[in-house]
C-alpha cells in the first residue's frame, strides 16, 4: 500500500488543448515529435492531500488517464466549466462509485451544474433499472469556498468565453496550489486571490493571440504578478514544442507535461 501523502501531491493527467496533441490529421513537427512531453491529453489534474483525492475536470481521455496513473480513489470531482474537453469523460466516474460503494460529489458553478444535468440527463434523472450502470453523483453548486475532507477549496472566477469559468485555489496542511487551465482574462480580484501560492498552474495556449485563451506571453506576465514559488503552463496546443518553449521562459516558470508529478 502506498504511503499517505504529507502535504500535497498532484499529477498532470493531461496538459493539452481541446483537440489534444498530436492533432488528428496534422503532420507538423510537434505532432510528429518523438519527445513524449509533446504528447498531450486534454487538460486535467489529480490532487491528493490530507487523505482526500480530487480530480479537476473529466476529459474525454479520463479513462485512459485513470488507467495510466493507477487512480484508485476519487473523493470529489470539480469542474472549471462545461466545454466538451473538460466534461466528456464524466460517465467514467461510475467506476469509482463501484470501487468505493459511495456517491461522489461533483462541484461546479450553477451554470455548469445545469449544463452537466442537461448533457448527462441519465445521471440526474436516470431510473434505477436492473442492468443499468450510471454514475452516482451528488451535484453541488459552488457559491463560495468549500471543503473536500481537509482540503479547503476557493473558487476563482476568470474570463473564458460567454459562460462562467472557474479556477481553484487548494489549501491543505499549510500547502497551496492554484489551478486555472482555461483563461483569457483575469481581473485584479482574481490575481489577488492567487497571491502567495506554493504552485500556480495557468493557461498558455500558444504564442499567437486567441479569443478565449492566454498566450504564453500573457500567461508569463500574469504569473509574474501572482508570484507563486513555482509556476507551470498548461492547456497547450501543437504550436508549442516543449523544449523550445521552456528555453524561452523566465526562471521559476516551467512547461507542464502529461504525467508530471509534483509533491511538496
Amino acid at each position: 500500500m502506498a504511503s499517505p501523502v504529507i502535504g500535497m501531491k498532484i499529477i498532470f493527467l493531461g496538459t493539452g488543448t481541446s483537440v489534444g496533441v498530436p492533432m488528428i490529421g496534422c503532420h507538423c513537427p510537434v505532432c510528429r515529435s518523438t519527445d513524449s512531453r509533446n504528447r498531450r491529453w486534454r487538460s486535467s489534474l489529480y490532487l491528493e492531500a490530507a487523505g482526500s483525492h480530487v480530480v479537476v475536470d473529466t476529459t474525454p481521455d479520463f479513462r485512459e488517464q485513470a488507467l495510466k496513473h493507477n487512480l484508485a480513489r476519487l473523493d470529489a470531482v470539480l469542474f472549471t466549466h462545461s466545454h466538451a474537453d473538460h466534461i466528456f469523460g464524466f460517465d467514467d466516474v461510475r467506476r469509482f462509485n463501484t470501487i468505493q460503494k459511495a456517491v461522489i460529489p461533483a462541484y461546479a458553478s450553477p451554470a455548469t451544474v445545469a449544463d452537466l444535468k442537461r448533457i448527462f440527463d441519465y445521471v440526474h434523472n436516470g431510473e434505477d433499472v436492473p442492468g443499468t450502470y450510471r454514475p452516482q453523483i451528488d451535484f453541488r453548486e459552488i457559491s463560495g469556498p468549500f471543503d473536500v475532507g481537509q482540503i479547503r477549496v476557493e473558487p476563482v472566477s476568470v474570463g473564458h468565453g460567454p459562460k462562467p469559468t472557474l479556477g481553484y485555489v487548494f489549501r491543505s496542511e499549510g500547502k497551496s496550489l492554484g489551478y486555472v487551465p482555461d483563461c483569457h482574462r483575469m481581473d485584479e480580484e482574481a490575481v489577488q486571490a492567487l497571491q502567495g501560492l506554493d504552485v500556480m498552474v495557468l493557461d498558455a495556449l500558444r504564442h499567437k493571440p486567441h479569443a478565449t485563451h492566454l498566450t504564453v506571453g500573457d500567461s508569463v506576465a500574469i504569473l509574474k504578478r501572482i508570484g507563486a514559488r513555482r509556476s507551470y503552463l498548461i492547456h497547450m496546443c501543437h504550436d508549442l514544442d516543449h523544449e523550445e518553449t521552456q528555453r524561452g521562459l523566465p526562471a521559476g516558470v516551467e512547461v507542464s507535461y502529461d504525467g508530471l508529478v509534483l509533491e511538496w
